[in-house]
């Protein structure tokens, strides 16, 4: 039994608006709103719920205290960038660029105070060569994150082409396609002889053009079998249609979309 990640944490301040507007305009967080009227600043997939001195919410820590906190975030962005931005708006540097450990691995960090004095650590991970497969794994827990937070747009863009198209990751999304197509290939032709009599037994010619590996063949095997012309079929004129499955959409295709989507 294992716990999995940090979901959010809570900080005791003394103005919840002063506190939301610096990590709103400082750190670019969220303000959200939940329960009775209460507030949290969302960044990714975690959040930080916030309580006011004295109006702190049941079950609370033992000793709630503003600015006993320490908190350090990840960010993809140049360290060099949060020092201008801190500047702009006229937040002192505590301390920093400087390397730390963080717990994937070495880092580089700066620090600055928020209203309530809270310890704040901006972090960015430093390159290492001894993993090479940290940029899969940090890419698989982006797009985990993704998902529990049901937050599809965010998923789309790691899933963008330019994104995945890195060793490891491409491979793996090409291996996914053959893996579909090994599993479901016979599943697609016994369901189609058993669902067409006057095709049992029936051999595929040699050389039929246009159908292609990985699902777009496979679609467009399936339509042909029930003939429906498959979409952007470029060969052959769609011949008479016959039959209950003549236009719908093939059941067991449908599936195998689902199934590559789901567990891939």
């Amino acid at each position: 039994m294992m716990l999995d990640r940090l979901d959010h944490l809570v900080l005791t301040v003394r103005d919840p608006a002063a506190t939301c507007d610096f990590y709103r305009r400082v750190l670019g967080m969220e303000m959200v709103t939940f329960g009775q009227g209460r507030l949290a600043l969302r960044f990714g997939s975690q959040k930080i719920n916030l309580h006011g001195t004295g109006q702190e919410f049941e079950p609370k820590a033992e000793r709630p205290t503003p600015g006993s906190g320490d908190l350090c975030f990840l960010t993809d962005e140049p360290l060099q960038t949060w020092v201008g931005r801190l500047a702009e708006n006229g937040v002192p540097l505590l301390e920093g660029p400087v390397k730390r450990t963080g717990a994937l691995g070495p880092i580089e960090s700066i620090y600055l105070r928020d209203p309530d004095g809270n310890l704040l650590e901006i972090a960015r991970r430093l390159e290492t060569d001894r993993d090479g497969f940290a940029q899969v794994r940090e890419w698989l827990g982006a797009l985990q994150a993704c998902v529990r937070a049901r937050d599809f747009d965010g998923g789309r863009r790691l899933c963008a082409p330019d994104t995945i198209a890195f060793g490891t990751v491409a491979d793996f999304v090409e291996g996914v396609d053959r893996i579909m197509e090994r599993q479901w290939r016979p599943r697609l032709a016994e369901h189609s002889r058993l669902h067409d009599p006057d095709r049992r037994g029936a051999r595929r010619g040699p050389g039929r053009p246009g159908l292609g590996r990985g699902p777009v063949g496979l679609a467009r095997r399936a339509s042909r079998r029930h003939d429906v012309p498959a979409a952007g079929a470029a060969h052959g004129r769609p011949r008479e249609a016959r039959g209950p499955m003549a236009r719908r959409a093939h059941p067991l295709l449908a599936h195998t979309v689902v199934h590559s989507a789901v567990n891939p």
